[in-house]
C-alpha cells in the first residue's frame, strides 16, 4: 500500500493489535486527523485515500468484512448507565477525529475518541433504531429519558440519568449535499453546524459525562476512486440496486456480483461491499449508506467529560 496510507505506527497497529480494526482506526486517524481533511480543496484526496486503504486491506485480509460483521452488536450506547448518550445520525469517524481535537482545544473538557461497530446490517437507521429503542424511527421513540432533535435547536432535555438524545444531523444535511451536480453545500459547513449543535447539547444538559456516537457512518463517492467495475457487473448493479443494499432475490445477476465479492449477503439483504459505485441516469447521490464498508460500519465513540454541570 502506498499514498501515505500508514506510517510505522499504523503498520505496527495493523500487525500487532489484538483487533485488526483498531489498526484500521489508526490508519483512519492518519487520513482524517488533518485539520483540512474535510475542506473542499482536500476532501477528494481524503476520500480517495480512505477508499484505497479499504480496497488494499480487503486484498491482504480476506476475512475483513466477515470479522467486522461478527463484532457487531452490544454497541456502547446500549450499556450507558449514567450521563448523556448523544446519537448523531450518520456522524462518521471523519468528523469524530476533528471533534476530538477541536472540542478539547476550545473548551475545558476532557475528550477522547474510540470506535465501535454498528449494531447490525444494513447500515441504515431504520434497522438500527429498533435494536436500541424498539421502534423504526428515532422520531417515534416515546420515553421520558429521550429527546429527538430534528433541527438545530435544542429543546429542554430530560434531566434523567441516563438521558438519550438523537439528532437528525448531520444526516439531514448529508442527504441533500452532493446530490448529483446540483448542490454547492460543503461537507465542512455541515460539520460546523453539527459541532455547534453538539456543543449546545452539552451546555443544555445537566450532565458532565457524555457518550457521543452514531447509528452508522456513510460513504462519499466524490472524486476519483480505485474501485472499478467491468461493464457487465456495473449493469448488474445498476439493474438490481437503487442504493447500497436490497432484499435478497433470485437472479443470476446477484450470483455474478456475489462471486466477484462486490456484494455480500447478510440475512435477508444483499449489501454492496467497499466503495463500488455505478452509473445511473440523472442526478446520483454521492453520499450514501446502507452498505458494508469501513466508514459506514465503524462508528465514532466520543467520551466527553466537562468540569461543571451543563458543560460550562
Amino acid at each position: 500500500m502506498t499514498e501515505g496510507l500508514y506510517g510505522a505506527e499504523e503498520f505496527d497497529a495493523l500487525l500487532h493489535k489484538e483487533n485488526v480494526f483498531d489498526g484500521v482506526f489508526e490508519c483512519f486517524r492518519r487520513i482524517w486527523d488533518d485539520e483540512d481533511a474535510l475542506s473542499d480543496r482536500q476532501l477528494d484526496n481524503s476520500e480517495y485515500r480512505t477508499r484505497l486503504l479499504e480496497r488494499e486491506l480487503a486484498k491482504v485480509y480476506p476475512t475483513l468484512y466477515d470479522d467486522l460483521r461478527d463484532q457487531m452488536g452490544d454497541h456502547p450506547i446500549t450499556s450507558l448507565d449514567d450521563g448523556c448518550g448523544v446519537i448523531m445520525d450518520a456522524l462518521s469517524l471523519r468528523e469524530g477525529f476533528r471533534l476530538e481535537r477541536e472540542l478539547a482545544d476550545e473548551h475545558d473538557w476532557n475528550v477522547s475518541l474510540s470506535w465501535a461497530p454498528i449494531e447490525r446490517l444494513p447500515s441504515e437507521t431504520k434497522f438500527i433504531c429498533p435494536e436500541w429503542f424498539g421502534v423504526q424511527s428515532p422520531s417515534a421513540v416515546d420515553r421520558e429519558d429521550y429527546r429527538y432533535i430534528g433541527d438545530l435547536e435544542v429543546p429542554q432535555l430530560p434531566d434523567t440519568s441516563p438521558e438519550y438524545v438523537w439528532t437528525r444531523h448531520p444526516d439531514k444535511r448529508l442527504e441533500e449535499a452532493l446530490k448529483g451536480n446540483y448542490s454547492t453545500e460543503e461537507i465542512e459547513d455541515i460539520y460546523e453546524d453539527t459541532k455547534t449543535l453538539l456543543e449546545d447539547i452539552v451546555h443544555e444538559s445537566v450532565h458532565t459525562s457524555f457518550l457521543v456516537t452514531s447509528d452508522h457512518g456513510y460513504v462519499n463517492h466524490l472524486g476519483n476512486s480505485p474501485y472499478s467495475l467491468p461493464d457487465k457487473q456495473e449493469e448488474s448493479l445498476s439493474a438490481k440496486f437503487s442504493g447500497r443494499f436490497c432484499e435478497v432475490g433470485n437472479s443470476q445477476a446477484y450470483q455474478l456480483l456475489e462471486q466477484a465479492n462486490i456484494i455480500q449477503r447478510v440475512r435477508d439483504h444483499y449489501l454492496v461491499r467497499g466503495h463500488y459505485n455505478w452509473t445511473k441516469r440523472g442526478a446520483t447521490k454521492k453520499i450514501m449508506h446502507g452498505g458494508f464498508s469501513l466508514p459506514e460500519c465503524m462508528t465514532p465513540v466520543l467520551h466527553i467529560e466537562t468540569n461543571a454541570a451543563g458543560g460550562a
